[in-house]
């Protein structure tokens, strides 16, 4: 039995439609972790959370900042890296009920016990009211253990920070930073396939592949360049290798 991470989609349909696909035929994978931020600056911020929803009970999902803005709106939304506040009025106004609904269930962390060890899914670190971190801080063990320290976790996967970094340490915590499924720049995604080696290993030994999944990239450029998104011209280079 393994499980799938993967997270960061930002409104990229077709991406998150072929990992989901890849993921189910994985006959492996038994369990999947959405890492947050379904939405913003991809045409497709509502299909992507209910698509999500339609695959909950396969597909365990954290809310992102980037959802936790539409149900907990303050100043911070305008200051979002890339994402001002004419965008984020157009992603909320793109939201439905349902969609809403389904982000509130979403909670800040999920912890599994798997084979033995304590794993934590997390967008990111939040604070003591509840809202995720805006901060995009160096990627350091001696960082990550100021913000996740006090987790009761052998292993910790969160996204937010949309480079793929990885920090194996046996004898503490090892984190995962995801980075971002949706936010690439050619026609391949990916997911983090995750696997423990069983208990007759000597030492801790970590399965961590990326899998790399073609997705429809022309449909994508298609409806980025055609639908009349706000302020895309300031994210589109950086999130998508688009340029408007």
């Amino acid at each position: 039995m393994a499980i799938a991470v993967f997270g960061d989609i930002h409104g990229n349909l077709e991406a998150l439609e072929a990992i989901i696909k890849d993921i189910k035929k994985n006959r492996k994978i038994k369990q999947a972790f959405f890492l947050g931020d379904a939405i913003t600056f991809g045409p497709d911020s509502s299909e992507c959370l209910k698509l999500l929803a339609k695959h909950k009970d396969k597909i365990k999902c954290v809310i992102g900042n980037h959802e936790q803005r539409m149900v907990r709106y303050d100043s911070s939304v305008s200051t979002m890296t890339y994402a001002g506040i004419k965008h984020m009025e157009y992603i909320y106004k793109s939201l439905d009920n349902d969609d809403l609904r389904f982000i509130k269930t979403m909670p800040n962390e999920i912890k599994i016990n798997f084979k033995g060890f304590n794993i934590l899914f997390a967008h990111y670190a939040h604070d003591q009211s509840g809202v995720v971190r805006d901060d995009y801080d160096e990627f350091s063990e001696s960082h990550l253990h100021g913000l996740f320290g006090d987790k009761n976790a052998d292993v910790v996967f969160f996204g937010h920070i949309h480079s793929r970094k990885i920090i194996i340490n046996e004898h503490s915590k090892s984190y995962i930073c995801n980075g971002s499924s949706g936010c690439v720049k050619g026609d391949k995604t990916f997911y983090t396939y995750f696997d423990i080696c069983d208990h007759h290993c000597v030492d801790l030994n970590f399965d961590i592949y990326r899998i790399n999944v073609k997705y429809n990239r022309k449909r994508f450029e298609e409806k980025m360049r055609t639908l009349d998104i706000p302020e895309k011209q300031n994210f589109g280079k950086f999130c998508f290798g688009l340029e408007f």
